[in-house]
């Protein structure tokens, strides 16, 4: 069967490991920029309980915070990538797991040669337990006939407190269980969808499989047919089918600590090439672009300082110029010059498809301007394909004697999807 590991309230699941003092009280993170401007990004359960909400606004939400004495801290993107691949070393060192991927920071998929349900209970039990020992992250799993059913058994460990946090879903429990999944929760299914198939009366993840094929092909085209053969427990999504992710990073713990400004530039503009380039070969642009920057938390002996900002581009873009003029404001934003720093990074964030592209109503020539840039991006990869990495590159990247003053290159590439 497939198998779906999701971790809960990940980011502050990871925040609590080294502030154990703080769990079974209302804990947030948020992207606080001190004067209440922030949002709330993660919450756990207790913070759930006294009203907070995934996304709300800090300065609307002050008085409950207060009132009810909520902490809230900062996010820690660095921090969460680390926990994520610790999660993913250790799954695979059981050899447990067949093909075992990231889908994003907090979500894994896999295979197991196994459908029966008792075995792959206690499978999963261990793998719980594991990661739970091992990183102090709490997961929910599931497991199905195709990587959507799969997730929807995490849907059920999630919401029903009986699975203990693990839910099977065998073939002969397929229909029963989807009658209780609104059709709006099932993975695959778009906010753009909703309506039309709301529309049609489709109100639950079984109304949708009873749906005629051509009639799906004919309002969501292939995507569509994936999902709804994915229900029906037909696997039909490749991991290829699922490249496109909300955010891709590029970052790299430095060999060296750096207080430079030129040196975080330079590598900077390089993470921001590489993951333009590969939003073009998926196919994507961006809507934001966000920096962090990181002291060596390890070096207790130095000043502390961790920081991360968001720019909101006014034009989803897959160009590596104004990714990486974007990326200079936000270093002018962050840097300070007293600090040791030993990592950085740049995310891309609230990807989508490069066709049909919302343009600024108050921006002109904006598409003869697009069309330039495309040939130009389009000749930079081509040539930088036949001929090496970076051959072509903008100047604020570096020279190889640049690139001499410190070991540098990139850890490799983590696509990561905002929660």
């Amino acid at each position: 069967m497939y198998i779906h590991l999701d971790c809960n309230n990940f980011f502050v699941s990871c925040e609590l490991v080294s502030r154990p003092e703080l769990k079974g009280t209302p804990v947030v993170v948020a992207n606080d920029n001190g004067n209440n401007g922030g949002i709330i990004l993660a919450l756990n359960a207790e913070a759930k309980a006294v009203g907070l909400k995934r996304g709300n606004p800090l300065f609307q939400v002050t008085e409950i915070l207060e009132k009810k004495q909520v902490t809230v801290i900062d996010v820690h993107h660095h921090l969460y990538h680390d926990v994520s691949r610790h999660i993913m070393d250790e799954v695979r060192q059981t050899e447990m797991v067949l093909d075992f991927v990231q889908y994003s920071v907090d979500e894994f998929f896999g295979f197991m040669p196994d459908d029966d349900p008792t075995r792959l209970r206690g499978y999963l039990q261990q793998l719980k337990d594991l990661i739970l020992d091992k990183t102090g992250i709490p997961v929910s799993c599931g497991a199905g006939l195709s990587y959507t059913l799969a997730k929807t058994a995490t849907w059920f460990a999630k919401h029903y407190p009986a699975y203990q946090g693990i839910c099977i879903m065998p073939a002969d429990k397929r229909e029963q269980a989807l009658t209780k999944v609104p059709v709006k929760d099932v993975w695959g299914i778009g906010r753009r969808s909703i309506k039309k198939i709301e529309a049609r009366g489709i109100k639950t993840a079984l109304d949708y499989t009873r749906q005629p094929e051509a009639w799906v092909n004919r309002q969501f085209g292939v995507t569509g047919v994936r999902t709804w053969k994915e229900l029906k427990g037909v696997p039909a999504i490749t991991l290829a089918s699922h490249e496109r992710q909300k955010s891709i990073m590029y970052s790299r713990t430095f060999a060296h600590m750096t207080s430079s400004k030129t040196i975080l530039m330079r590598e900077l503009s390089n993470y921001a090439s590489a993951a333009t380039r590969r939003l073009r070969e998926q196919g994507s642009l961006c809507q934001t672009v966000t920096l962090f920057l990181a002291t060596n938390r390890h070096r207790t002996d130095l000043p502390q300082y961790y920081a991360d900002d968001t720019i909101r581009l006014s034009t989803a873009t897959d160009d590596s110029a104004q990714v990486i003029q974007a990326v200079t404001v936000l270093l002018d934003r962050l840097y300070k010059e007293s600090y040791q720093y030993k990592q950085a990074g740049v995310i891309l964030g609230q990807l989508q498809d490069n066709k049909g592209v919302q343009l600024d109503l108050f921006a002109a020539d904006q598409v003869s301007e697009q069309a330039k840039q495309k040939r130009l991006m389009q000749a930079i990869d081509g040539i930088n394909k036949r001929f090496g990495s970076n051959q072509i590159h903008f100047a604020i990247q570096g020279t190889e004697a640049d690139q001499s003053e410190q070991p540098a290159g990139f850890m490799r590439p983590h696509k990561i999807e905002e929660k």
